[in-house]
């Protein structure tokens, strides 16, 4: 049972059919917010020069801004989405995602995404528009524990 909406969502991801979700998680969420790594690797991730193959950062960034869009209590699905890539990247990297909703309407919700590499490096840049389906009440749940909320957490 989740303690923090964190926890939640990272639940809510482990029932997600893709295959590629058991390499992903989401590490940071607030309202309007969300961080997710994804490991990925050289076998299932790359095309046959060993660079990740195009889908995988605009799929990370869909994953993510809807994520985002989840924390503010709204289901929705995906209406357009671009990306540019601005570095290649290897197999075997980690990625991080983070994205951020710019227009919370009440039809329609505008994110954007950042994807990093490891070195911190900026590989792909993406805005996505959502169409929303539905309200969704959030637990009452704290978003995350701080340390100085609780020391016994490490």
């Amino acid at each position: 049972m989740a303690t923090t909406l964190l926890e939640y969502f990272n639940e809510l991801r482990d029932q997600n059919p893709f295959s590629w979700v058991k390499d992903s998680e989401i590490i940071a969420v607030e309202p309007g917010h969300a961080e997710m790594t994804l490991q990925t690797n050289d076998t299932e991730y790359c095309n046959f020069r060993g660079d990740l193959h195009g889908a995988v950062c605009i799929g990370l960034a869909d994953s993510v801004m809807g994520t985002a869009c989840f924390t503010l209590g709204k289901s929705v699905s995906t209406i357009d989405l671009n990306g540019n890539y601005v570095k290649a990247v290897k197999g075997g990297t980690v990625l991080r995602g983070v994205a951020n909703v710019e227009h919370n309407g009440k039809t329609t919700i505008v994110a954007t995404a950042r994807i990093y590499n490891e070195l911190g490096e900026l590989v792909h840049l993406a805005r996505g528009t959502f169409f929303v389906l539905e309200e969704k009440s959030l637990p009452e749940l704290p978003w995350r524990f701080i340390e100085e909320d609780n020391p016994d957490l490490v």
